[in-house]
């Protein structure tokens, strides 16, 4: 594997950009199958941090769903936690993390702790 260092401004903004175009896409998606498969490059990314660092994982979900939900087409079309958290699972199809127990720990995880980044909201 080829690795390189990138400042943590650049890293940042790398990931920002990266989470605004898959949001579009999931939205999209979304509103119009009601499966929320945010896509297998953000499977890829989600699967190195949750290797790598646990915390940016969960943060970089939350971060998805919440431009998700902002990119909804319409009122009662924007991506649900409950979706996203189920459907991450066909995203990460080529990865470590696809392995059922594995799987059911980070949906679990992802419950548990994105609620937080929205001021304690489960109803998202």
């Amino acid at each position: 594997m080829n690795n390189i260092e990138v400042p943590l401004r650049t890293y940042e903004h790398l990931l920002t950009g990266f989470i605004c175009h898959e949001a579009i896409d999931l939205a999209r998606n979304y509103a119009n199958s009601g499966v929320a498969h945010p896509g297998d490059p953000f499977g890829n990314v989600f699967a190195w941090l949750w290797e790598t660092n646990l915390s940016n994982a969960v943060s970089l979900f939350a971060d998805l769903l919440a431009e998700a939900r902002r990119q909804a087409a319409e009122p009662g079309k924007e991506v649900t936690l409950k979706a996203l958290a189920s459907d991450l699972r066909f995203a990460l199809h080529n990865t470590p993390l696809s392995h059922s127990s594995t799987y059911q720990e980070i949906e679990k995880t992802l419950k548990a702790e994105v609620p937080s980044y929205f001021g304690g909201r489960t109803d998202i």
